[in-house]
């Protein structure tokens, strides 16, 4: 099922960038991704359908090509309904019955019938929109790209977003969304794609989220709390962005077992204990930011079988030990950051490849023969009361142990939901159109392979 949701994604990213459709899909995939639909379709067999509650009244002068363009006009109008400000007026040519023509909307030839067109894109990113979500987006079940980020929608998730089988790309980022996890995005069957960042969800993290086939997880900046879940490494996402929000206790054993992590980013929470051990399984993993928690104890062994990393980010907890030379000479590592632990000691060879490979950090720490270290009584106070790993648990370190050292490991930030996200680029998002009055209308994507 993996495999066969991979060619609909490739050929739904080919729709964004190409005229014609049928460069998306070669004459091999095309009848893979049909019967893979097909499949999709058996849970909701009459896509046309409308339920009672989502039914609108449409004025019968107005002629549509099909009814999933009626539907996409329905769903599209309670949604412009909804908009409080469009200060650049990127839906004000949502005017008519043509919704392919609409700013924003891409319509391509139905994958279960290419005698109609459907509307399988919707894109305002960067639009300063402010508004809410409207049940009624659920009547675009042909919906496979579904991008909001940088606007102003408030509110929840309507529960109806779950009756979208083809959707694989939701990017809802740096908006107003509040409320507990949007649990109805784990009932989308296609969902690869899951951006919420800069929003102000709380609560936890459900354990199904990683559960699901999720290639990107990207959560940070909200203010989820309490553990996260056991089950983390069920996950075959590459990316998984936790960042800045009120996660506490252990990073999960079961993290090790991510078979396909590449980036994953713990930074500014409240995580305790020590790092997980078991690393080595990891051999796809670029970067590794477990900055500004309260971790301690010594690095992990295992963290030297990590062929592929090239970039560890440690800062700001409480480790102790040695940097060992083993984990500076990793092959595509340039740069590691250690600054603002208790580190005692540093090999040698990481000092000589930092003069000309590695980018090492290494200020405020308890290194003797280098300069812009802590003062010595704080390292006495944290070394002298070392911290085995093997029996230390979750539990953060002793209070009364840090009572009179300077702090240098920050509290956690008021998040700044509505500020810019950092150029964390969303895949295939389009750039920020000018603010004229009427945007110019979307392709229409035709000529499906026979």
């Amino acid at each position: 099922m993996q495999t066969l949701g991979f060619f609909f994604y490739i050929g739904l990213l080919f729709i964004l960038y190409t005229s014609s459709f049928s460069i998306a899909l070669t004459k091999i995939q095309y009848p893979v991704t049909r019967r893979w639909l097909t499949t999709l379709r058996q849970k909701d067999p009459n896509p046309d359908h409308v339920p009672d509650e989502l039914k609108v009244e449409v004025d019968p002068i107005l002629k549509f090509d099909n009814p999933r363009i009626k539907n996409a006009y329905c769903a599209l109008h309670e949604w412009k309904k909804a908009m409080i400000s469009d200060p650049y007026n990127m839906t004000g040519n949502w005017v008519g019955p043509d919704v392919c023509s609409y700013f924003g909307v891409g319509c391509v030839q139905a994958l279960d019938d290419p005698r109609i067109l459907t509307v399988a894109v919707v894109d305002l990113n960067f639009g300063d929109i402010s508004g809410q979500l409207v049940p009624h987006l659920g009547l675009l079940t042909d919906l496979g790209i579904l991008h909001l980020h940088s606007n102003r929608f408030c509110g929840i998730i309507p529960k109806t977003i779950s009756r979208l089988p083809l959707l694989f790309e939701l990017d809802l980022s740096n908006n107003r969304f509040s409320g507990l996890f949007p649990t109805p995005v784990l009932e989308l069957p296609s969902l690869r794609f899951l951006d919420i960042r800069f929003n102000e969800f709380e609560g936890l993290l459900p354990p199904a989220l990683f559960d699901k086939d999720l290639d990107a997880i990207i959560v940070n900046n909200n203010r989820f709390y309490s553990h996260l879940p056991k089950n983390m490494g069920n996950s075959p996402a590459s990316t998984l962005v936790l960042s800045n929000n009120k996660f506490s206790g252990c990073i999960p054993r079961s993290f090790a077992q991510m078979p396909n992590i590449e980036q994953v980013s713990f930074s500014n929470n409240r995580l305790t204990g020590c790092l997980p051990d078991g690393l080595e399984s990891l051999k796809y993993l670029l970067v590794l930011d477990v900055s500004k928690n309260y971790f301690v104890g010594t690095l992990p062994r295992s963290l030297e079988s990590l062929k592929t990393i090239a970039k560890l980010d440690f800062s700001n907890n409480q480790l102790t030990g040695k940097v060992h030379d083993s984990i500076c000479s990793l092959p595509a590592l340039w740069n590691l950051t250690i600054i603002s632990n208790f580190f005692d000691e540093i090999g040698g060879e990481c000092e000589k490849l930092s003069k000309h490979k590695l980018v090492l950090e290494d200020a405020d720490n308890c290194i003797s023969r280098k300069s812009n270290q802590r003062p010595q009584k704080d390292c006495l106070q944290v070394l002298s009361h070392p911290i085995d790993c093997k029996t230390a648990g979750c539990q953060p370190r002793d209070p009364s142990i840090l009572k009179h050292i300077k702090k240098k490991t920050p509290q956690l930030p008021t998040v700044q939901v509505h500020s810019p996200p950092p150029p964390m680029v969303t895949p295939h998002s389009t750039p920020k159109p000018p603010p004229v009055p009427q945007p110019p209308p979307a392709r229409i994507f035709k000529n499906l392979p026979p």
